[in-house]
């Protein structure tokens, strides 16, 4: 287990925002994950892996980090599907893009959300019609406390959307790999968001090769500033801050945009409930905006601190909760150390 040394969060976030953490240990095997729950087991910790959910304090960090980089994979093959067991570490799109090259689906509408792999099950990440529990089989998680691991199946997390039991645990754990079952097809049919299937020149629900389903998801990303680019300063977010909400659908503001959802109520636009409260795109608050391409994400300008970020997102669920009396969820995880 290497400490590393000189770490700042703000070099290890995509928002691009947090002091000096002063013990930070590289986790790059199961054995690391031992050392460091020997080590660090009786106080608390954070895990960190790709940064790309949390808004970290501006002041130095004393808390032990564990900064996950477990890449390791194995698969297996069952019939006409394959299960392959990824490390936590392992950055999200290089698996999907993985998945792509080896005419794997079952991710290709979640190309190019940043983060790791590790992290992908905690919020139930999702996009374009697609959540990642469709395609997780078991997550191995290991108690923080006592060194020990468990296996929690797809049903033990109980995913919903933008949630699993992995929000709520009590007991501090670190998770080191996600079984994924994936399809050997190189179609996908994952293609009923409007916008994808206008993308692609076809009706929604038409088949398309995945490696096209992906390049495409790609693009429509990138023209919202959803595609990390040191160079563009929309970029530095957490992509969406906000969760659409869903509420019965006949507390739905008038006009604002409805989708059908399992629970039998509806979900509606936070970004429409945003602009309609008078935050516009490239609205600035210190050096925090809101993105110029995506009303959801607010960004680093280039001088934000975590402050600025934080006032915003109240400045903003305020303005909604105003003009709307809708209480707005934000995504990322505020810590604090």
């Amino acid at each position: 287990m290497r400490q590393l040394k000189g770490f700042k969060l703000s070099d290890h976030t995509t928002l691009r925002v947090g002091g000096l953490a002063t013990t930070v240990c590289e986790i790059q095997s199961p054995s690391d994950i031992q050392d460091f729950v020997h080590e660090y087991g009786n106080q608390d910790f954070f895990v960190l892996g790709g940064g790309s959910n949390i808004v970290a304090p501006d002041h130095e960090i004393k808390t032990p980090i564990a900064f996950m980089q477990l890449v390791n994979s194995s698969a297996k093959t069952d019939g006409d599907f394959v299960e392959i067991n990824a490390g936590s570490g392992m950055l999200w799109d290089d698996f999907v893009a993985d998945a792509v090259d080896q005419g794997l689906s079952g991710v290709e509408t979640l190309s190019g959300i940043p983060g790791t792999v590790g992290a992908s099950p905690i919020q139930n990440i999702g996009a374009y019609g697609t959540e990642v529990n469709s395609s997780i089989k078991s997550v191995q998680l290991v108690d923080g406390t006592t060194g020990k691991s468990r296996i929690l199946t797809n049903e033990e997390l109980k995913f919903s959307y933008r949630f699993s039991i992995l929000k709520n645990l009590t007991s501090r754990f670190i998770i080191e790999n996600v079984t994924f079952r994936l399809k050997r097809d190189k179609n996908s049919k994952i293609t009923n968001y409007p916008q994808v299937a206008e993308s692609l020149g076809i009706n929604p629900g038409e088949s398309v090769s995945i490696k096209e389903l992906r390049n495409a998801i790609l693009a429509i990303r990138k023209s919202k500033g959803m595609i990390l680019d040191s160079k563009d300063h929309d970029t530095f977010s957490v992509g969406s801050f906000f969760i659409n909400p869903i509420m019965e659908k006949d507390k739905v503001p008038t006009n604002a945009p409805m989708y059908e959802n399992e629970s039998g109520k509806v979900k509606t636009s936070a970004a429409w409930l945003i602009e309609q409260a008078g935050f516009e795109k490239g609205f600035r608050l210190g050096g925090a905006m809101i993105s110029s391409k995506h009303t959801l994400a607010i960004a680093n300008s280039g001088n934000a601190t975590a402050e600025d970020v934080i006032e915003l997102s109240n400045l903003i669920t305020s303005g909604v909760k105003q003009k709307f009396g809708i209480a707005l969820t934000i995504e990322p995880r505020i810590l604090k150390f």
